[in-house]
């Protein structure tokens, strides 16, 4: 990637991080273009539309960027990461493509960035730049729920109820503070539900307090749900905590944010490839801070499914 002119497309979510998502957009694209790069800028206006720029690219005659770049939170990287899978399947599935499939650059400038943070990529812009031009791309895993790819971690149980608080919330907070506020908003009223978990580890049938398969090992905003999670070794991390009294679960709660649950005995946590949820009636999952689908649910890890920009020391 060094020493060589290159292009880059870098697709922006502009209300990102209150504004953050294009001031970083803007000030990428001149570090790139200080060093001789080509770059174009493209803002979206809506869900979906991240994921629709990168499939435009797969069905344009035109050269296509050496590197697709996701500036803004982890929702905005789940679609170009989606898009950018597509794609791959695209050519894969038709014998007549031969089109290389761009590689993906990260510019973290959302709510959590638990995806950038995964894989030692910061929010400032110089560091993004050099990373972009110099770094090393590395396959990356992703997990998919059903026919959705998610980069971090999906969730069902009190974390989907409280992503889905946090994503619709006025509150001027971010981050981990932002979950924990909703933890603490939602948390007295929710009412555990009976899940059937099944996989190479066997099922589960039981009322949870929460589900995750994670990717990566982080979530909310650094909250370690599963420390040991790693979006490099091919496999789900999947952790399940029981139904719990209430002021149990209120010590689960800084239990977690300590990343101290995984001792105890109400945590189960699992590795795996794949894995299936059922509820009665379906339920919501949660992933990179969207709503990803609903149960029935098949979960996958998909090991090395994009190549990512990443800095040298990690390549």
């Amino acid at each position: 990637m060094t020493n060589k002119i290159r292009t880059f497309l870098i697709v922006v979510n502009p209300v990102s991080g209150r504004g953050r998502g294009l001031r970083t957009a803007k000030a990428v694209a001149q570090e790139l273009r200080d060093r001789g790069h080509n770059v174009t800028v493209r803002r979206t206006t809506r869900s979906g539309d991240a994921e629709a720029m990168v499939m435009e690219q797969g069905q344009t005659e035109d050269a296509q960027p050496d590197c697709i770049v996701a500036c803004g939170g982890d929702g905005t990287i789940q679609e170009i990461a989606n898009g950018l899978v597509s794609l791959k399947n695209t050519n894969a599935n038709d014998a007549n493509r031969d089109t290389v499939v761009p590689v993906m650059g990260l510019a973290p400038s959302g709510r959590c960035n638990d995806f950038g943070r995964a894989l030692g990529i910061s929010r400032k812009a110089e560091f993004i730049a050099d990373v972009l031009a110099e770094g090393t791309p590395m396959p990356i895993d992703l997990g998919r729920v059903n026919d959705r790819c998610f980069c971090t971690v999906a969730t069902i149980g009190i974390d989907a109820a409280v992503s889905s608080y946090v994503d619709t919330m006025r509150v001027p907070i971010t981050g981990t503070m932002a979950y924990l506020y909703g933890a603490l908003r939602v948390l007295f009223r929710y009412v555990p539900q009976q899940l059937k978990i099944s996989g190479d580890f066997g099922t589960i049938e039981r009322p949870v307090f929460l589900a995750s398969s994670a990717n990566t090992s982080t979530y909310g905003g650094a909250i370690p749900i599963v420390p040991g999670a790693a979006p490099t070794d091919g496999l789900l991390d999947l952790c399940v905590i029981n139904h719990m009294r209430t002021l149990r679960t209120l010590a689960m709660v800084g239990r977690v944010l300590r990343g101290r649950h995984v001792e105890a005995p109400e945590v189960q946590i699992i590795r795996t490839e794949r894995l299936t949820i059922e509820t009665d009636p379906p339920l919501e999952l949660w992933a990179d801070g969207e709503r990803i689908g609903h149960t029935p649910a098949a979960i996958t890890a998909l090991p090395g499914a994009v190549r990512i920009m990443l800095p040298k020391s990690r390549g």
